[in-house]
């Protein structure tokens, strides 16, 4: 409607403009290197509105095309999200064939093609296809050069399921030299030291898991806990206690504070003999903090091959500990242990006997059995280990119809008697 308008009053104009020059129209002369154009006035104007005409139209046609070749662009970007959620869906559903199809056919002219590819790399790796897996992962980092730590990762994390240490070491630890490590890079770098026992690359690692703002300090604790199990493990399993006073020197403080690595030090000192020692560790911990995995190992002394000079002293310990747990089915089962040591039968008898009433163990009930079986009392004996089969298999089979039969011949035997 404007531009109706504005093409009306420039035709009256025009024609205004005419009528008025009509007598005189006026003559434009240019001078360009030099010749000489010389035109009349309204051939001047009219050549001006045919230049700006043109270039309008050009213009137009320019940005007529720009506008196809994004709507074109757009189109085809709508059909690759459409075929990614296409292709995520059938891996999610395990069409793994059709899912790599999928994403590795929308991946041309997608936005972000590297999420293409590395979706296909696990729908190929699910398949077994591990040579197509590697083709993707390169063409997810060709595609996609700033992001290698992501393209990385998913191959690291393929080669572990795959139980291929060496070769997922050698990938993460490339990605560390560049600088683009993260934090579940940093994890599972953690995770292949420990499994390779190679303690000295995991103590040079932690600084960087703990100034890591993805990983808590309690899992970098956990992580250098098994390390320091297994090697702890390992040093008792050699029955030298220098070597394993060593290797607890060597532990971390926010380690060696831990119940489950200070249980396998006192265990490890008693593989080692070294029994003056597991008691005392054992006690300061059970002092500090309540573990009944401690208490468990505490009762481990109570053995015929502890050499401690006093083996009243551990039933004494535990007594005390038992005033401020007296429902601890686990202790009091350990105080019976004690007891048994020294020849206190009826004290034993009754520590287990309580510790039945507080939680029912399987092996309070094998004690006790054997306990009651020495002492001559075979058949509460054995109703204990039924009992104790009962709590194993979880119900009590019902034995109705036997139950009535020997009744009945209970009767029988009577009568013939009589």
């Amino acid at each position: 409607m404007k531009r109706g308008i504005y093409l009306a009053l420039a035709l009256l104009a025009g024609t205004l403009l005419a009528s008025f020059l009509l007598d005189d129209p006026g003559r434009v002369t240019l001078s360009l290197h030099g010749y000489l154009i010389e035109m009349s006035l309204p051939v001047a104007v009219m050549l001006l509105l045919l230049v700006y005409f043109v270039l309008h139209l050009c213009a137009r046609l320019y940005r007529a095309r720009t506008r196809n070749a994004a709507a074109r662009v757009t189109a085809q970007r709508e059909r690759s999200q459409q075929q990614l959620a296409r292709g995520l869906i059938e891996l999610s559903a395990g069409e793994w064939s059709k899912s790599e199809q999928s994403l590795t056919r929308s991946a041309y002219g997608s936005a972000y093609p590297m999420v293409h590819y590395l979706a296909a790399a696990r729908a190929a790796e699910l398949q077994g296809a591990y040579q197509r897996r590697d083709e993707w992962l390169t063409k997810a980092l060709d595609v996609a050069p700033d992001e290698r730590a992501a393209v990385h990762i998913t191959r690291a994390e393929m080669l572990l399921r795959h139980n291929q240490l060496d070769a997922a070491l050698t990938v993460l630890e490339q990605l560390d030299a560049t600088g683009d490590q993260n934090t579940r890079g940093l994890t599972l770098l953690a995770r292949i030291y420990r499994q390779q026992g190679n303690w000295q690359k995991l103590k040079q690692l932690e600084p960087k898991l703990r100034n890591s703002s993805g990983v808590e300090s309690e899992a970098v604790d956990a992580v250098l806990a098994q390390v320091h199990l297994d090697r702890l493990k390992a040093a008792g399993a050699e029955g030298q206690l220098q070597n394993l006073e060593q290797v607890w020197r060597e532990v971390p403080k926010s380690v060696s504070k831990r119940a489950d690595v200070v249980v396998t030090y006192a265990q490890c000192a008693m593989q080692c003999r070294a029994w003056t020692l597991a008691e005392k560790t054992l006690r300061e911990l059970l002092d500090e903090q309540w573990a009944e995995t401690a208490v468990m190992a505490y009762g481990e002394l109570a053995n015929d091959e502890c050499t401690l000079p006093d083996p009243l002293h551990l039933l004494h310990t535990m007594e005390k500990w038992l005033s401020a747990h007296p429902q601890n089915a686990i202790l009091l089962m350990t105080c019976a242990r004690c007891c048994i040591r020294n020849e206190l039968y009826g004290k034993a008898r009754s520590y287990l006997e309580a510790s039945l009433g507080a939680q029912p163990r399987l092996e309070t009930y094998q004690m006790l059995a054997s306990l009651l079986e020495l002492s001559g009392e075979r058949e509460t004996a054995f109703k204990l280990l039924n009992s104790a089969l009962m709590l194993a298999v979880g119900r009590k089979h019902s034995l109705t119809r036997l139950r009535a039969l020997r009744n009945v011949e209970r009767r029988h035997g009577q009568e013939r008697r009589s």
